[in-house]
């Protein structure tokens, strides 16, 4: 067959689309998988980033998969092969995990969703993480001296269309089980595109191992190996990007919501600097980027000395940070590239790097660190690295009087930002009694003098927020403080809510904190609490008194530990419902919303607790979103009322709060009137949550 017929079809018509829908496919699973996962681990941030590690493994596998397989067998073994493998991997098809795959209560977090990433998704991911780099290495031997590099930023646009589209348009308008089925369907579609392109591929480049290779004018045969320091620049320099993508997502997420939403904003700006650094060699400027990189560093460290900057100013200088950091480690990236026959070996190094920098962050970062310092360490190291490889550069070009200057200038301004850093690391250690880091969370306890009562206060924190607070003096051991003063919902609830029949109130509550909700409990009564971190109750046990001191009155008081819903959940499967009189929800990390404790699906079951006139009390204080309607979304989806209680505070050791009452007890509003608040008519529209659909856009407030 002669070269016309040969390539009668276009090899770009037909390799563009593949890849791209690959690349499409590869980042939209993403989301729609950590939406089936979250509320199965607590919907925490380290969920998502764990599941990040995931993607970034089998990223690295598919990669060293088409590494291996263009460079050990001859085409034909190659096509057949890779084609079969497809067809096997769509046999797990859709992307929908199986109910056995749910963790078992104290099961080891990381360790499960890994398997039930791997299990659900792990196959098809990997099959399709192999295209761009083994359809460019057959594009580029078919077509031996045309560059096959911008297939690769064809491939980060279709990715960053998948992250961009799935908030926008997929999250509001397809439930989560028809967007798995979508999905599949869409892999179907794929996997037909690859089987055209290994024809063509099998068809057109004659078999390397029956025939001997001729020598080409493009160099193919003759291009030199990289050196090692050359593949190892390939590894570091990804694997600090992908690091300042994982911990800037995780910093950012902590105290809003692990949402989709602020999931695929850094991730799609990660894309968006592969695009550009591929797409041209002119996208990246490296004394721009510099400067620019040294103006982001600077808003960085604003942002972590002023915590309780507004989310959309957050958004703006995390998003920031990210964007000229990974444009100036992949653009030295790609400063490095290899020529195209060494193509897959490049794309590998890349993939290891970001799988190494994944594995810092998810891994060993909770292991060394007991605070989110990686994200300090991201920002140093790209400072470094950029420094060091700028400093390389001018000298071979500054003149020798102005190196030294140069030289220690800019070491000097590199460790002055380490200081400042490793300072915002230290801030507020002398008040630190004990500060721990689990799966879940970072939980701090310190101790500082009342700026109001003038007595010592003991705090627990999680994150930036206050989650636990309690005078130490002994007399004043049961004051009602920080989020439940006695105008709080809480303490509005419990002032007027009368349980029947003259019997104890029996009480459950999502999320322990340092467990000062029970100052309101009573002899007698019976209060359950719910929660996800068996840390949180080692540490409200060993540094507050609230629970043991509630003990010593007569009430029985009994914590549970796993995800509020799940255990809500297998109690009504154990037919163990307990008629709760009231059911306090206040399960946030840090400030981060647990979505699916808030959908209707969560709603009707904490009914199936309540009794019929019980008092729902759900805990909606937030910096960043508010929860209002959909608390009142809910309540109105069922014909429950949903009464607001915002509580000014009082003073500095009583903390303004805003909670909302939802009821169809009619005796219990008009006791409880005088303190209600009605929603205004501004109030946004109320809107409803399923475990399907939850958009956040409604809701958040970036001011």
């Amino acid at each position: 067959m002669d070269a016309p017929a040969r390539r009668a079809v276009p090899p770009l018509l037909l390799f563009g689309p593949v890849i791209f829908l690959s690349a499409f496919l590869l980042f939209q699973v993403q989301p729609i998988i950590g939406r089936f996962v979250l509320p199965w681990f607590g919907g925490g941030s380290s969920v998502w980033i764990t599941t990040l590690l995931f993607f970034q493994t089998a990223l690295l596998a598919g990669y060293a998969y088409a590494h291996l397989l263009s460079g050990r067998l001859p085409p034909r073994a190659q096509t057949l092969l890779h084609v079969a493998l497809l067809a096997a991997a769509a046999l797990v098809l859709p992307v929908i995990p199986d109910d056995a795959l749910r963790p078992a209560e104290g099961a080891e977090p990381t360790t499960g969703i890994l398997l039930l990433l791997a299990l659900t998704v792990g196959a098809p991911y990997v099959l399709l993480s192999t295209t761009g780099p083994l359809l460019q290495r057959w594009f580029a031997e078919g077509h031996r001296g045309q560059s096959p590099y911008p297939l690769y930023a064809l491939s980060n646009a279709g990715s960053l269309l998948a992250l961009l589209s799935y908030p926008v348009l997929v999250e509001p308008w397809f439930g989560l089980r028809a967007q798995a089925w979508t999905w599949s369907a869409g892999y179907v579609v794929f996997a037909a595109g690859t089987a055209a392109a290994a024809w063509w591929y099998m068809r057109t480049v004659r078999p390397q191992r029956d025939q001997a290779p001729e020598r080409r004018e493009d160099g193919w045969d003759t291009a030199p190996r990289p050196a090692a320091r050359q593949v190892g620049a390939w590894i570091v320099l990804p694997a600090i990007a992908t690091a300042l993508l994982l911990s800037g997502t995780n910093q950012l997420t902590q105290d809003a919501a692990s949402v989709p939403l602020l999931w695929v904003l850094p991730l799609a700006i990660y894309l968006l600097t592969f695009i550009l650094c591929f797409s041209s060699d002119r996208a990246y400027d490296p004394p721009v980027f510099t400067f620019t990189l040294i103006t982001a560093c600077i808003y960085a460290l604003f942002v972590l000395y002023r915590p309780f900057v507004p989310l959309g100013w957050q958004l703006v200088i995390y998003s920031s940070v990210i964007f000229f950091g990974c444009m100036s480690l992949h653009g030295e990236t790609v400063r490095l590239k290899p020529h195209p026959r060494y193509l897959t070996l490049f794309y590998l190094a890349v993939a290891t790097g970001g799988a190494l920098g994944g594995a810092l962050v998810a891994l060993a970062a909770p292991a060394v660190f007991n605070g989110y310092w990686e994200y300090h360490v991201a920002l140093w190291a790209t400072a470094l690295v950029i420094v060091v490889i700028r400093l390389g550069e001018i000298r071979g070009s500054w003149s020798t009087g102005l190196r030294p200057a140069v030289t220690a200038v800019s070491m000097l301004a590199l460790f002055g930002f380490g200081g400042m850093l490793l300072g915002n690391v230290q801030r507020g250690a002398d008040e630190t009694i004990a500060q721990v880091r689990s799966f879940y969370s970072v939980t701090r306890i310190s101790e500082r003098v009342s700026t109001d009562s003038g007595l010592v206060l003991r705090e627990m924190q999680h994150g930036r927020i206050i989650h636990g607070i309690q005078r130490v003096d002994p007399a004043h051991r049961r004051d009602h403080v920080g989020y439940y003063g006695p105008l709080s919902g809480i303490g509005v609830a419990v002032a007027h809510y009368e349980p029947p029949e003259d019997r104890p109130r029996r009480v459950g509550v999502l999320g322990l904190g340092a467990g000062m909700v029970v100052t309101y409990a009573e002899p007698g009564e019976t209060w359950v609490f719910y929660e996800i971190d068996p840390t949180v109750t080692e540490l409200a046990e060993t540094y507050f008194t609230y629970l043991a001191d509630a003990r010593d009155r007569g009430v029985t008081v009994e914590v549970r530990h796993g995800d509020g819903r799940r255990l809500l959940e297998q109690e009504v499967a154990a037919g163990e419902t307990h008629g709760y009189d009231l059911l306090l929800m206040d399960a946030f990390s840090g400030d981060s919303v647990p979505v699916h404790l808030l959908t209707l699906e969560a709603f009707d079951l904490y009914w199936q607790h309540l009794r019929p006139d019980g008092v729902l009390a759900v805990h909606i204080s937030n910096l960043h979103i508010d929860l209002s309607p959909v608390v009142r979304g809910a309540a109105a989806e069922r014909g429950l009322h949903a009464a607001g209680v915002a509580d000014p505070g009082a003073g500095a050791d009583v903390f303004s709060t805003v909670w909302v009452l939802v009821t169809a007890n009619e005796a219990f509003l008009a006791a409880a009137a005088p303190w209600i608040d009605e929603w205004p008519e501004r109030a946004r529209t109320p809107r409803v949550w399923t475990d399907d659909r939850s958009d956040l856009y409604g809701v958040i407030q970036f001011r």
